[in-house]
C-alpha cells in the first residue's frame, strides 16, 4: 500500500505540459441558444461548443447589439460558472466583444458529504487539466463570428483562472496579450496560505497544501512555468494591496517571471472573490487599455 502511495505521489509530480497540445481538437458541434437583448442595450448569447474528442466548453457571449463592425476579443476566465453568471458579473460589455468561459466541469458544484466530494476529484482534476484546451477550443469559434476582430484577441485570467490563461497564452499565438489578474507564482505556497484558518498546525498545513498541490495538479499549471513563454506578447498582472489570499510576494515572483513587455500594476482593495463590482471594476481597466492598443 505504501509502496503505491509513494508511486502515485512520485507520478503527480511530473509535469504533463504536452497534455495541453494533445488534447487540443476540432469542432464537431456548436449549441447556441437565442440571442437575448439585455436591460444594459446589449446583447448576450449561451454557446456549447463540442469537440470531435468529446471535449465541451460553455460559454456566454456579450457584444453590442450591431454586429456589423468588427470588434476587439476579450475572453475571460474568472471561475466556476462564469459563463452562466456573466451578465451579472460584467455587465455590458463597452465597445468590444466579451466571452466568458465557464470551466469543463460536469459534476455537482456543491458536493454533499464526504463520499460525494471523494467522487468528484477524478472529475475535478480533468477538469483542471482540460481548461486550456477548451479555452483554445472557444477561440477556434468565437474568431470566425461576426462583430469579432481575430486580430485583437486579449485573454482574462482572474483570481482561479490565473494559471490557466498563462497556460493558454502560452501556446496560441492568436492571443495578442494576456492579462493576470489577482493571481501569483507558487500554486503550492497559495494553497498552503488558504488553509491557515481550517489547519491551525503549521506543519499538517504544510502536508495538506502538498497533497492538495498533487491533487490540482499543481506542477503542470504553475504560472510562473507558462508566462515567460507568452512573450514577445505583453502580460500585464495585477495586484490587490490588501489581498489576504494572496501573498503579494508571490504576485512579484509572477511578475519577474515574465518575459518583456510585461507591467505590474497594484490597485487598492481586497481580493475580487467573484464579487460584481470588483470584476466590473477590473474590466474598466481592461477596456480602457484596448481602447489605446
Amino acid at each position: 500500500m505504501l509502496f503505491a502511495a509513494g508511486g502515485w505521489l512520485a507520478l503527480q509530480t511530473r509535469s504533463k505540459h504536452a497534455y495541453f497540445e494533445a488534447r487540443r481538437t476540432a469542432i464537431s458541434e456548436i449549441e447556441a441558444q437565442p440571442v437575448q437583448a439585455e436591460a444594459g442595450g446589449f446583447v448576450s448569447q449561451a454557446v456549447r461548443v463540442r469537440g470531435d474528442n468529446g471535449l465541451v466548453v460553455d460559454l456566454r457571449v456579450l457584444r453590442p447589439t450591431d454586429d456589423t463592425v468588427r470588434r476587439p476579443l476579450v475572453v475571460v476566465l474568472a471561475g466556476h460558472r462564469t459563463g452562466r453568471d456573466a451578465v451579472d458579473l460584467l455587465g455590458a460589455p463597452g465597445p468590444v466583444v466579451v466571452a466568458a468561459l465557464d470551466y469543463p466541469y460536469d459534476g455537482p458544484e456543491r458536493p454533499r458529504g464526504w463520499r460525494q466530494s471523494l467522487a468528484t476529484i477524478p472529475a475535478a482534476r480533468r477538469a483542471l487539466l482540460d481548461t486550456p484546451p477548451a479555452v483554445l477550443l472557444a477561440l477556434d469559434w468565437l474568431v470566425t463570428q461576426p462583430g469579432v476582430d481575430p486580430t485583437r484577441v486579449e485573454l482574462v485570467g482572474v483570481s482561479l483562472g490565473v494559471p490557466f490563461a498563462a497556460v493558454a497564452g502560452a501556446i496560441d499565438p492568436r492571443i495578442g496579450r494576456v492579462w493576470l489578474i489577482h493571481g501569483g507564482a507558487g500554486n503550492r505556497e497559495m494553497l498552503t496560505h488558504n488553509l491557515r484558518s481550517k489547519v491551525p498546525s503549521e506543519f499538517l498545513r504544510g502536508l495538506a497544501g502538498w497533497l492538495a498541490y498533487l491533487l490540482a495538479h499543481g506542477p503542470t499549471l504553475e504560472a510562473e512555468y507558462w508566462t515567460p513563454r507568452i512573450a514577445p506578447r505583453p502580460v500585464i498582472i495585477i495586484g490587490a494591496r490588501a489581498d489576504r489570499r494572496l501573498p503579494p510576494e508571490l504576485v512579484v515572483r509572477l511578475h519577474a517571471s515574465a518575459g518583456e513587455p510585461k507591467e505590474l500594476i497594484w490597485l487598492d482593495g481586497g481580493h475580487v472573490d467573484r464579487r460584481p463590482e470588483a470584476v466590473r471594476r477590473l474590466m474598466e481597466l481592461v477596456l480602457a487599455r484596448l481602447g489605446g492598443k
